[in-house]
């Protein structure tokens, strides 16, 4: 072997120590998801032992690949007749430096928003020494984790339990800090083992004594507040496998204490049930490892991958998974391989190593706490009656919640009986407010007056002023031009010429005898009359009398017509000023009306009400706040409201049952 190749040790700061050219029956022990080991002797007067130390590493290698680092956790010292000493050195994969610190007490992580990556991160944050730091991750869940007073290692290892996919933990320790990936493990063929090519062997078990078709979970708690899955399962408590069918049902109960969360018990079970509902069966295969003559990456066996094994003999060809790899000496080609349709035993190896740092798992299993909350106060409809009231983190089942409610006639305990107060109010009303009334119309309403009323008015005597009229001449033109006849006698005609005629007299008269029957023939030509009025003026003197009015016995009717009044008001203001008063307060116990009806509202949630609903006996749980998985809220604050239909007194009270722990909080 050279040396290049050849077990390194380094110390505890990952400084070379030493090259082990001397070792001998350097082997290792590769296991999928669990704990890898190596050995490696030495002769007990090699000067290097004194290099090899409790917590040292190791680097292994297989000639020319490189297995992994390992540190020392021991070694045995044996003799053989010859008195020849030799020194076997148990050594452990370096991720059982995780083994060296813990999570002191209670831890709580995941759920809604907080994804896988923050809880890898969270455990690898209590190292004392970042020895490693999160690589590649294939899963992105939100389950929610609780540990208390762990080791690292156990915990991290527990982190993809709950995943319904295979995973595989992988590591670079090629580097500084450390890498740990969690990757999903791998489903396509990478290797074969085959009768009459690389199989020297071969050993078949079939163990049907795990089978399980049906899974009943139960988590943290106990009796009947115990978790179970139902609230995430439609109601049942149960999970059965698609082989109930084959196998026929097949129940276990299943039970882990440190699931607080029904979600994540679930998803956990689902995965288990998985693993269970077909029987193990396991092969052991003893082969040549060719890969260190063919370098070909098909004859390499590496645990996780997805190998076939054929075997005509015996009628076997399966492809399976790589579940352990022991190699005894590095420097011989035999090699041993496990391959099983299911990993029977995951954390056995983190058990046993759980067990030798002495790290139990410790319970609070809680205890059943009964809580009454009291409420007593007066509201309205715009003033509801209420209280709040803090559920914490570790209240783990919340069993009842029940809610009583009284109706009391509304309290006062004064009433103010004087007044004083120089205040003065101006109150301003929106003007440009129009307000209409319409009348009825059509209304007739008829007056009657009793009638025969005289009424007599007395007017002095009275001179009315004359009015005068300046002279003026006014020239009126009459013409005639019709004939005027006469007939009969002792006719006396006057005829009065107008002054404007030409000639004859101005003024005169003609005296016609009656004379025997005859007639006159009197042709009036077309002429005209001028008048002329002079100066004058009229005087009218209205002697002293009275006016007498006989109003008769008579009515009234007046018909009001269908119509409507229009109001305007403008914009205007009313100042009231009160004197300077005092009030003096009448002390007391004054009732006024109690509520007819109320609605009740929980955390923001209307709690129906019907003339069925029993007031003293009202279950308010299925109303409160909920989170994931139905689950009622821990850690905040919930609101219960009485709303009443009117002023009233309100006297409540909320009985609280629930199962807590000891965890949070402190010890004062």
């Amino acid at each position: 072997m050279s040396t290049a190749n050849m077990p390194r040790v380094y110390n505890q700061r990952m400084e070379l120590e030493c090259i082990l050219e001397m070792a001998i029956s350097v082997g290792y022990r590769q296991a999928f998801n669990d704990l890898w080991t190596a050995t490696f002797t030495l002769l007990a007067d090699d000067p290097k032992n004194a290099y090899c130390k409790p917590f040292n590493y190791v680097e292994i290698y297989d000639e020319r690949r490189r297995i992994e680092l390992f540190r020392i956790v021991g070694h045995t010292l044996t003799r053989n007749a010859s008195e020849q000493g030799f020194n076997v050195y148990e050594c452990e994969h370096v991720i059982t430096t995780l083994l060296d610190n813990v999570m002191f007490q209670y831890h709580q992580i995941g759920n809604i928003g907080v994804f896988t990556r923050e809880v890898i991160e969270y455990v690898l944050s209590f190292q004392s020494v970042e020895n490693w730091r999160l690589g590649r991750l294939d899963f992105n869940h939100q389950f929610l984790y609780k540990w208390e007073s762990t080791n690292l290692l156990k915990a991290l290892f527990s982190i993809p339990r709950p995943f319904m996919d295979e995973w595989h933990f992988t590591y670079d320790t090629t580097v500084y800090p450390w890498i740990i990936n969690l990757e999903r493990a791998q489903t396509e063929l990478s290797c074969e083992i085959r009768h009459g090519k690389n199989m020297q062997g071969i050993e078949r078990e079939i163990d049907a004594t795990n089978l399980v078709t049906r899974i009943l979970p139960l988590g943290y708690g106990e009796g009947i507040n115990q978790l179970t899955i139902e609230s995430v399962n439609n109601g049942l408590n149960f999970l059965e496998a698609d082989t109930i069918g084959i196998w026929g049902v097949k129940e276990t109960i299943w039970e882990d204490r440190r699931f607080e969360d029904a979600e994540s018990m679930r998803a956990t079970a689902s995965a288990m049930l998985e693993r269970l509902k077909n029987p193990w069966i396991c092969y052991t295969v003893t082969s040549i490892d060719l890969f260190k003559r063919t370098m070909q990456d098909f004859d390499q066996f590496i645990e996780g991958r997805i190998v076939r094994v054929i075997d005509r003999l015996d009628g076997i060809n399966v492809d399976t998974r790589i579940v352990e790899i022991v190699k005894p000496d590095v420097t011989k080609a035999d090699i041993t391989v496990t391959i099983e349709n299911q990993n029977r035993n995951v954390a056995g190896s983190i058990a046993a190593l759980q067990e030798r740092a002495r790290i139990n798992d410790t319970y609070a299993q809680g205890f059943e706490t009964y809580l009454m909350i009291p409420f007593l106060d007066n509201a309205d409809q715009q003033n509801p009656a209420f209280f709040e009231f803090y559920i914490p983190q570790d209240m783990v089942n919340i069993n009842e919640a029940i809610l009583r409610i009284q109706l009391l006639r509304f309290r006062a305990y004064s009433r103010a009986v004087r007044g004083g107060g120089g205040t003065t109010q101006t109150t301003t009303a929106g003007g440009g407010t129009t307000a209409t009334s319409s009348s009825g119309g059509g209304t007739t309403q008829s007056t009657t007056d009793g009638g025969a009323t005289t009424q007599s008015t007395t007017q002095q005597a009275t001179q009315t002023p004359t009015t005068s009229s300046n002279a003026q001449q006014t020239p009126t033109t009459t013409s005639f031009s019709f004939p005027i006849q006469t007939t009969g006698s002792g006719i006396n005609v006057i005829w009065h010429r107008p002054t404007t005629e030409a000639a004859g007299d101005p003024s005169h008269s003609h005296v016609f005898e009656r004379v025997g029957s005859h007639g006159h023939n009197l042709t009036i030509p077309p002429h005209q009359h001028s008048v002329t009025i002079p100066p004058h003026s009229h005087t009218v003197n209205i002697p002293a009398h009275s006016h007498q009015v006989i109003i008769p016995s008579h009515s009234h009717s007046v018909t009001v017509p269908n119509h409507t009044h229009t109001v305007v008001i403008d914009a205007h203001s009313h100042q009231i000023t009160i004197p300077d008063h005092t009030h003096a307060i009448e002390f007391g116990i004054f009732q006024g009306e109690v509520a007819q009806s109320i609605s009740i509202r929980v955390d923001n949630n209307t709690v129906p009400i019907d003339p069925s609903t029993d007031l003293n006996h009202l279950d308010a749980r299925p109303f409160f706040r909920t989170g994931g998985g139905g689950r009622i809220t821990r850690g905040q604050w919930h609101r219960l409201e009485i709303i009443p239909d009117r002023m009233t007194r309100v006297a409540a009270w909320l009985f609280l049952r629930f199962t807590t722990n000891s965890r949070g909080g402190g010890i004062f």
